[in-house]
């Protein structure tokens, strides 16, 4: 859309020599001067195209006086100018389409509104010119340009462009969202299905919304609101199966949460300085806000769609949308069947008692995990240990949930035999475990493939103490990463680590080896199998190895990074006393840290950063922790600037290099590390760093001495710098 469009017929010829003049015509005579120039198309017979190409001309300068440094789209006259030349010639000019672009008045007056409208007036006087065309040519709606474009999606793209730009405040995005929701709805009421809100379509929508500081309901929660009780937009898989992102790496869900982790860390941001200030006050409810309404997102797309396309529901015959479950997040996330493990874990350990709560059919969250198998989502491309880990969550939160009936008066282990999921990776020894009884219910007949397993599960099994491998104490307690995190976050206890059995971690330590496993499969695999160590320690080698693999390119690490850098924190905070699974764990953020601020992604959001320096801190004496941690935090400092480096300062990340250098002096390869680390916070004369003392510069002062090869030339700049020279 846009200007680039106007290839087709040559712009109409200047006004016509005056005339005498009805009333209406010189109604239309004042129109035209109070927009700063007379109109081409009044007066006269004008050209099919004349309406088409007065929008696209939309894009030049205003020459209103009290419009400088407008285009003409940003003035009401340009757009009442349309809409009387829409009214005026409806027979022509509205159901016109250019023969190059494929393209109507409908795509250019959406595209044109939705980038450059940016007060209410003008926002009222587009949408009344956009009614007019839509009354004057309703089959435009469904019309596709030579992009395979329907007029809304020129509102989506338009939304894309104009993020981010400089001169956009607040009052704009609010009148751009008033201007796209008033003309969405005009079209989605005439035509629901006109476009598919679904996949990589609707990834696209949501990777356009502006942080939304407004207070809940923002017009962007405000914005999908619409596209999911108007046009049936939905995360929740179709039976199309449609790519989940422009790449297929990432899915909307995922990155929705990412966006919301980053506010929520902004929220709570310390700042130098009195953190009462206004200035600061303000900071943080606007990102409240922000987090509040990107949620409020999450939980709208995980509504049941009320239109046609959506996978199967069952268990128990469930309609295609129980109207009951707008209100069940819990489970509208677990039928979404796509939701990252991190978010999953947000809102079940955020609405405990949902994962109790039983729906119209009397079905648990656990009976959807349980019930959904390869026939039930076949378009849904998640490996089978998502449903293990899914599974593992819900009994985690409502252990007895196993032995709840439906209103079928089928239990959870039932669906999940009935769905052909396995015994380990399917989640049904788990579904066993907490309510054995529950296995007799089923028949399984004389050749069942899950009698092998059970029969082996009940002999003598071989079992490890993954530990002892590993390295490390084998405390009873440990954390799980949970919900949102930025360097602490909340955390849960977890049960007494029960003793790995080899055949249990065989398959996942496998499938993590497989040199082309793909990313985002080896990334469930490790969630799922989170208790074993040796499962994550080989996962982490493989995100480290993917991300390497990319080479330089930044957009293919990020591919790894999506989903990468909070399982990375997750194995951290879930294997605290292993130093080698916190060494590998280290050098998967070190290959991913060039993706930082890409795509959501975020290391200071996510825990990365934090968790590397409590590493660190763990282990000090581990001088091969101590130099994998040393690069990461160097990783992240240079590719996020004195932002991160003042981070990295602000959970004693600074000290934690210091004591570095103080427990190896003779290891060159971590006083090489700590001081090219120092050297890189450092260099942001914005960061906020603690000022050389005594004991730093002896440190570095004997790595510069000792290893002057390595150590000499960043070891003096960091001096330098920090006395302020």
């Amino acid at each position: 859309m846009g200007c680039s469009q106007s290839k087709a017929v040559e712009v109409p010829p200047g006004p016509p020599e005056p005339r005498p003049q009805s009333p209406s015509s010189n109604n239309n005579s004042v129109a035209a001067k109070r927009s700063g120039r007379s109109s081409p198309f009044l007066g006269k017979k004008v050209k099919p195209s004349a309406l088409y190409h007065h929008l696209l001309h939309g894009l030049g300068s205003s020459e209103l006086p009290n419009a400088a440094g407008k285009v003409q789209a940003q003035t009401v006259p340009f757009w009442i100018e349309a809409q009387r030349l829409c009214e005026k010639h409806a027979s022509t000019v509205a159901s016109y389409v250019d023969l190059n672009t494929k393209g109507t008045p409908l795509h250019v007056a959406c595209s044109l509104g939705s980038a450059r409208v940016d007060s209410m007036e003008v926002a009222d006087a587009a949408v009344k010119c956009i009614r007019t065309i839509i009354d004057k040519s309703p089959g435009s709606i469904s019309l596709r340009d030579n992009h395979d474009h329907v007029p809304i999606e020129g509102i989506f793209s338009a939304m894309a462009a104009a993020k981010g730009s400089s001169n956009e405040d607040a009052a704009a995005t609010k009148s751009a969202y008033a201007f796209r929701m008033e003309v969405a709805k005009l079209l989605l009421t005439k035509n629901p299905s006109c476009t598919l809100l679904r996949g990589q379509s609707l990834y696209r929508i949501a990777e356009s919304l502006t942080d939304d500081c407004e207070q809940p309901l923002g017009p962007t929660a405000e914005f999908v609101k619409l596209l999911v009780d108007k046009g049936g937009a939905s995360a929740q898989p179709s039976m199309r199966g449609e790519r989940r992102s422009p790449d297929d790496d990432d899915d909307v869900l995922a990155m929705l949460y990412r966006r919301f982790v980053r506010q929520f860390d902004q929220s709570e941001r310390f700042f130098e300085g009195d953190n009462s200030r206004p200035e600061v006050v303000n900071h943080r409810e606007k990102f409240k806000n922000a987090a509040v309404n990107t949620f409020n997102i999450i939980e709208l797309l995980l509504r049941q769609p009320k239109y046609t396309g959506a996978a199967p529901s069952s268990p128990g015959g469930a309609a295609e949308n129980d109207g009951d479950l707008d209100c069940l997040l819990v489970h509208n996330a677990v039928r979404s069947g796509t939701c990252a493990p991190d978010l999953l874990r947000y809102i079940v350990e955020t609405n405990l008692e949902k994962v109790a709560e039983k729906d119209s059919r009397g079905n648990l969250p656990l009976h959807y995990a349980a019930g959904y198998g390869e026939s039930g989502l076949a378009n849904v491309n998640t490996p089978e240990s998502y449903s293990k880990y899914v599974i593992d969550e819900l009994l985690y939160a409502y252990p007895d949930g196993a032995a709840v009936e439906n209103s079928d008066g089928t239990l959870p282990i039932s669906l999940a035999i009935e769905s052909g999921k396995k015994w380990i990776g399917g989640g049904i020894r788990s579904l066993h475990e907490a309510y054995p009884e529950g296995i007799g219910r089923v028949n399984l007949g004389d050749k069942h493939p899950l009698l092998h397993s059970m029969s082996f599960a009940t002999m003598g099994e071989e079992s490890v103490d993954e530990t002892s491998i590993l390295g490390g104490n084998d405390d009873e307690e440990g954390t799980i990463a949970t919900g949102v995190d930025g360097g602490g976050g909340r955390s849960r206890k977890r049960k007494a680590k029960r003793k790995i059995n080899k055949d249990e971690s065989h398959d996942a330590i496998m499938f993590v080896q497989k040199p082309n496993a793909p990313v985002r499969d080896v990334i469930t695999t490790m969630w799922a199998n989170e208790d074993d160590g040796g499962v994550q320690m080989l996962g982490c080698t493989a995100l480290a190895n993917a991300a390497k693999k990319a080479g330089g390119s930044e957009e293919a690490i990020a591919s790894v990074a999506l989903l990468g850098v909070t399982t990375a924190v997750n194995v951290m905070k879930n294997h605290p006393n292993e130093p080698v699974v916190q060494e590998k764990a280290c050098a998967a953020l070190t290959a991913m840290a060039p993706a930082d601020g890409m795509r959501e992604i975020s290391f200071a959001a996510s825990g990365a950063i934090a968790t590397t320096v409590c590493a660190m801190q763990a282990h000090v004496s581990d001088a091969t922790v101590q130099r994998e941690a040393c690069r990461a935090l160097s990783g992240i400092a240079a590719k996020g600037g004195a932002d991160r480096a003042t981070t990295v300062a602000s959970v004693s990340g600074f000290t934690a290099l210091v004591n570095a250098l103080g427990a190896h002096p003779n290891d060159v390869e971590v006083q090489k590390e700590a001081c090219l680390c120092m050297e890189v916070l450092t260099s942001f004369p914005d960061a906020y760093l603690p000022q050389l003392d005594e004991q730093t510069d002896a440190y570095l002062q004997a790595a510069a001495e000792k290893f002057p090869a390595e150590c000499g030339s960043p070891a003096n700049a960091i001096r330098a710098r920090l006395n302020g020279a």
